[in-house]
């Protein structure tokens, strides 16, 4: 039993690394338990009842850790717990996410037993094993359905002379979780044009070749969409590309370390592709632009694997 419980304490403390960009959550589930039976000498028998579950977390990007709050009926036994879990999402960028995670805490047991030397309530060391799957409605809102396998160690609860017997317990659940307190995106300004100095007057010499005129464009997490901010700095780049006469636009997507690589290397040439056809519908010819994507390859800022970089998800734009 020792050894149970210092691996699942492990297991927790594994799960809370430090990131920049972090969120807060908070979830609500329900549905059915089956409590086993923990032994004919309790006077318990195994039972269906219902099960309540309330959390509020923090979210690392794929690991989790969370505070939880639970309840669970059955006819002979009830429970109240209170855990501490570590959850790790598999694939946090896409809408769909697997998950699994462990838990460790404390529960109450409120037994229904009759007769003399009856033991009717204890308390007791609990853990859990989790695994599910979440969809995201939206970048606040999310549906989960999971199951968990919830146990106590030596809970004496029961009829009388019954001994220590453990607590175990197997839950299907429906709910929900919403996402708050993302850090706000930051939205660097496009740099100014450089001024070009006029060349000396002479018969004979040529005038200096115009500087690179770069513009960026940011995105919103795990997202391609052009945002009013970035809409502005199009325009200023096709007035500049058409003022200048530019014959020519480089696109270049980039995406933050926080998904897979092949997965941001596609995002990043998707948003490279958004620019492109906002500056064709300017009239800019689409044979004039080129289109490339890094993924996560050239960060803007260095970052860990697994963060989320507000200005690393970006298209470069350069008019030669």
């Amino acid at each position: 039993m020792r050894a149970m419980k210092s691996l699942l304490v492990a297991g927790v403390l594994a799960a809370l690394p430090v990131a920049a960009n972090a969120q807060w959550y908070v979830g609500l589930d329900g549905g059915a338990n089956y409590m086993q039976d923990p032994g004919s000498s309790t006077g318990a028998d195994s039972d269906w009842g219902w099960v309540g579950l309330g959390q509020v977390g923090y979210s690392y990007g794929a690991p989790k850790v969370e505070l939880e709050l639970g309840y669970r009926s059955n006819d002979s036994i009830d429970s109240i717990s209170t855990m501490i879990n570590g959850i790790y999402d598999f694939m946090p960028n896409s809408k769909w996410h697997p998950f699994v995670g462990a838990g460790i805490g404390w529960a109450w047991l409120d037994g229904d037993f009759a007769g003399a030397g009856a033991r009717n309530s204890d308390n007791s060391f609990a853990y859990q094993g989790i695994a599910g799957v979440g969809y995201d409605l939206d970048t606040n809102w999310a549906l989960k359905a999971q199951y968990r396998y919830f146990a106590t160690l030596d809970a004496d609860v029961g009829t009388a002379n019954s001994g220590d017997s453990d607590y175990r317990n197997h839950s299907i659940l429906a709910g929900f979780t919403y996402k708050f307190g993302a850090p706000a995106p930051v939205v660097a300004p496009a740099p100014a044009p450089v001024p070009v100095a006029k060349p000396a007057p002479a018969p004979i010499a040529k005038p200096a070749p115009a500087p690179l005129k770069n513009f960026i464009v940011f995105f919103d997490f795990n997202k391609s969409d052009i945002t009013p901010e970035a809409a502005k700095i199009i325009t200023q780049a096709v007035d500049t590309a058409k003022k200048g006469g530019s014959t020519r636009v480089d696109l270049t997507g980039h995406a933050d370390r926080s998904g897979p690589d092949k997965y941001n290397m596609a995002l990043s040439l998707k948003r490279a592709n958004a620019v492109k056809a906002a500056m064709v519908k300017q009239g800019v010819p689409a044979d004039q632009i080129s289109v490339v994507g890094k993924g996560e390859t050239a960060p803007l800022v260095q970052t860990p694997d697994g963060v989320r970089e507000p200005q690393n998800r970006r298209v470069e734009i350069v008019l030669p």
